[in-house]
């Protein structure tokens, strides 16, 4: 896969998870307690949620670590490092995978260069 096609499949998968675990965590929880007509079994709800919330989080950093695993190995390059770090933060990770690739792409053209 070329690196085009990484920046741009990793921006929407980036973007999908900003959407998903930054802005529908704070704002369910709003409309949550907005809409909650009985106030003494909120705590309780609240706790079940968040447990959602995290075990979502957790399975979507999962897969995000599996698609950097299987697009580092077509390029015959994985770093360990970047997956695990993908996988308890999924921004940091994936901004790190992107700068890699690029910076790999631009040391394989400047060698190619250099060799003729």
């Amino acid at each position: 896969m070329n690196t085009k096609k990484l920046l741009t499949k990793y921006s929407i998968l980036l973007l999908i998870y900003i959407g998903l675990i930054h802005f529908a965590k704070p704002y369910g929880l709003q409309l949550y307690y907005s809409l909650h007509s009985q106030p003494g079994m909120m705590p309780e709800d609240v706790r079940t949620i968040q447990s959602a919330f995290i075990t979502i989080t957790f399975l979507i950093n999962l897969i995000l670590s599996v698609f950097i695993i299987v697009d580092s190995k077509q390029k015959k390059t994985i770093d360990w490092l970047i997956v695990i770090i993908t996988f308890f933060s999924a921004e940091t990770g994936i901004v790190l995978f992107l700068i890699w690739q690029i910076y790999n792409e631009l040391n394989k053209k400047h060698k190619a260069q250099h060799m003729v």
